[in-house]
């Protein structure tokens, strides 16, 4: 039973293995930040991809088009940028707190003395990058998903509907925070006591500036194109 549930987590969550592995490259660092910024750019909406690319480049005058397409790549630059380093590098630093405030606790307590172990090489490149590959779990089901809803036969002003979006959306969130917590936790080696509060941390976080970097972030840079 505990190696069907180890496995059906590095499924889920991606396996601890990957994680540890991770670096500090900056080439693969940059390239994952380009991808996070082309997802938040272009939406995991094939409808809503399909509206943007028409309102940005046609019928439109050249320099228009040539204006909307430079700026389009600085956009999605900048999206990655803050996206990837707004989330991942406060969670590097509170980890790092709760890291020393660990080993005080098991210090001063004892409490789960036998399980406490040394952060391995904890960096917030390698937390940045537990971060990027969550992506590539969350966002291909979030296209599934989203194509799913957006069907003709499905009634939209319908409660039902309205409220299994909710959850759905709600789910989304939760198993991607639980993807970064494992990451996190693979990479700090938190003892048990701390990992469960960690995801706390982590939900909580993503949901806060989640919504700011929807509600204010790209809708100011939206304003951008002509």
């Amino acid at each position: 039973m505990k190696k069907l549930k180890n496995k059906l987590l590095d499924i889920l969550l991606l396996p601890v293995r990957l994680h540890d592995g991770l670096t500090d490259r900056r080439a693969t660092l940059i390239a994952g930040i380009v991808v996070v910024g082309a997802i938040d750019f272009l939406g995991t909406d094939v409808k809503y991809t399909m509206a943007l690319t028409r309102e940005l480049f046609f019928g439109k005058l050249v320099p228009d088009i040539v204006y909307n397409a430079s700026m389009a790549v600085l956009v999605l630059l900048v999206l990655g940028l803050v996206d990837v380093i707004c989330t991942c590098v406060p969670l590097f630093d509170i980890s790092r707190y709760f890291k020393r405030k660990e080993a005080q606790f098991i210090a001063n307590t004892g409490i789960k003395a036998g399980e406490q172990e040394p952060p391995v090489r904890p960096t917030a490149a390698r937390v940045m990058k537990v971060y990027i590959l969550s992506h590539f779990l969350i966002v291909p089901v979030s296209m599934i998903l989203n194509y799913v809803f957006s069907l003709d036969f499905i009634d939209k002003s319908s409660p039902i509907v309205q409220n299994l979006l909710l959850v759905v959306y709600m789910l989304i969130m939760v198993w991607g925070a639980a993807v970064l917590t494992r990451g996190i936790n693979a990479i700090f080696r938190f003892n048990v006591l701390f990992r469960r509060f960690i995801f706390l941390v982590v939900f909580t976080w993503q949901f806060i500036f989640g919504m700011v970097f929807d509600i204010l972030i790209i809708n100011w840079l939206m304003q951008l194109f002509r």
